[in-house]
């Protein structure tokens, strides 16, 4: 009995230290990677002022790390540090996204994107992503996922793993 538990602890150790996630996607056509991408801010549902525009960020800098080279964000100039609802900024990035000619519009929701309250404070982060049709219009693919970390995990740490399991259920493929 000794032995088993020696040897099982590692792993319900590893097993705790993950944090809690849950990832769902949808099944869809493949996206040439090589496609133009504009990444727009994403709707802000969280209680944290530009969210949205952090997740967006985030989500810029990862796909193009996964090999998408022609992703550009489009951000607010005009950025109110305290603004919790961005419809206007998103309104105004896709239009410019549009006129641009970007073969797909990126956008989302953020749901969550906190530090819980309580005596460890863990980061708290939900994201829902789409993959749109240039004009908006038709939605190519969506997936949504969440997590919360450890106390001494930052909210970008788990902002960043969020987004990262999303870009890869993506259905980006690279051309032959």
């Amino acid at each position: 009995m000794k032995r088993l538990i020696r040897y099982c602890w590692p792993i319900a150790l590893a097993t705790l230290m993950a944090g809690c996630a849950v990832i769902q996607s949808e099944d869809s056509a493949p996206i040439p990677s090589d496609s133009t991408f504009a990444v727009v801010p994403l709707t802000n549902l969280s209680q944290s002022p530009q969210a949205g525009e952090q997740a967006a960020s985030i989500l810029a800098a990862i796909m193009r790390a996964k090999g998408s080279k022609n992703v550009t964000l489009f951000l607010p100039e005009n950025r109110n540090p305290l603004l919790f609802d961005n419809t206007e900024q998103r309104k105004d990035a896709i239009e410019a996204a549009q006129q641009q000619g970007a073969d797909y519009l990126v956008t989302g929701t953020v749901e969550e994107w906190r530090y819980k309250s309580g005596l460890d404070g863990e980061p708290a982060v939900g994201v829902t992503l789409e993959i749109r049709t240039e004009d908006g219009q038709t939605i190519v693919w969506s997936g949504t996922s969440a997590r919360t970390g450890w106390g001494r995990e930052s909210l970008s740490v788990a902002g960043h793993k969020v987004i990262d399991e999303l870009t890869e259920a993506m259905p980006l493929v690279s051309p032959q």
